[in-house]
């Protein structure tokens, strides 16, 4: 018998050594949840999303007690990297909420820019995405919600952060980058996590 804890990891994007989700952080935990930022070694995804994900698997023992749920938060890549820690290394049943924020879950035009590993799994179409869209159904576990600005130019299509289950939200926010600094994103997380607790 699992416990809902008040644990909440945020998963930062590629490139990103936390400064995109600082504030979401210090607002989470002004609202009672203990939430932790997971900085990942390398985060310019040379060695790939599977590499990262594993990283994130051998954290949570850290921040979460056995026999609890937690809450996880993933913007850019960083949803991905959860998506593949839920559905490829077993982590699903442990998490009771997935966030996702400016995320390309079925690949972005801009990972081609990127001719490493990483890159190569973000683009439209990868193997990896295309392994994790065909279990797309095992997330409803987690009443997932995806959110998504039509300004972003760096997931391309902007449709691809959409997930096609759950709740999702457009947000107006000008660049990718602010997107999880961004006052409206945080104050809707803050509530999904909320209500998430009452459930």
């Amino acid at each position: 018998m699992t416990q809902k804890s008040n644990v909440v990891l945020l998963v930062p994007g590629i490139f990103d050594r936390g400064r995109s989700m600082h504030r979401m952080q210090a607002a989470l935990q002004g609202e009672g949840f203990s939430a932790h930022y997971i900085h990942l070694r390398y985060n310019s995804a040379w060695y790939g999303v599977k590499y990262l994900s594993r990283q994130l698997e051998e954290r949570v023992s850290e921040f979460v007690q056995p026999g609890h749920t937690f809450a996880l938060v993933g913007f850019s890549m960083g949803g991905i990297i959860s998506r593949h820690f839920m559905q490829a290394r077993g982590g699903l049943p442990q998490v009771h909420k997935y966030i996702s924020i400016a995320t390309p879950h079925r690949g972005s035009l801009w990972a081609n820019l990127l001719p490493y590993p990483g890159g190569r799994q973000l683009k439209i179409g990868s193997p990896l995405l295309a392994e994790l869209n065909s279990g797309l159904e095992q997330l409803q576990t987690t009443d997932p919600v995806s959110i998504w600005t039509r300004y972003d130019a760096t997931i391309l299509p902007h449709s691809s952060a959409l997930l096609p289950l759950g709740a999702h939200y457009e947000v107006p926010v000008k660049l990718h980058r602010w997107a999880a600094l961004d006052t409206r994103v945080i104050q809707l997380v803050t509530r999904e996590l909320q209500q998430s607790m009452e459930r």
